[in-house]
């Protein structure tokens, strides 16, 4: 085979079309071959769209969680800093109750010394009388 013979002669092919000329076969199936595309492509455009929405109601929840985390977060917060207070009071509690322990414990003292007295002092003036 010579170069020449690989070549269409002048623009046609060996049935003697020119290039731009289509067979209602190739037509045909051009235009099946268009249809099934034009179909991938609107299936394709759905598939996009349920994407879009999910990518869009994924972004919604995010913003929620993030809202709430930084709520959660002052929350914690408000709790530490009640049971710091709280911690604080009873402390400060358990001092007044020790310091009015000890200072009762004195007033006791001398309740108890003033009953054993004033028995005694009963006791000695019933042995006296008799």
């Amino acid at each position: 085979m010579t170069p020449a013979d690989t070549q269409p002669d002048s623009g046609t092919w060996g049935d003697g079309r020119g290039d731009d000329e289509l067979s209602p076969e190739e037509i045909q199936m051009f235009e099946q071959e268009n249809q099934r595309l034009i179909g991938e492509m609107n299936s394709l455009c759905d598939e996009v769209r349920q994407i879009e929405g999910k990518v869009v109601e994924i972004s919604r929840l995010q913003e929620i969680f993030t809202e709430k985390v930084l709520q959660q977060e002052a929350e914690i917060d408000s709790i530490h800093q009640l049971v710091v207070g709280a911690t604080e009071n009873i402390k400060e509690g358990n001092e007044d109750i020790r310091e009015a322990i000890k200072n009762n414990a004195g007033f006791r003292v001398w309740v108890l010394f003033f009953l054993v007295m004033c028995s005694f002092s009963l006791l000695f003036l019933d042995w006296y009388d008799s």
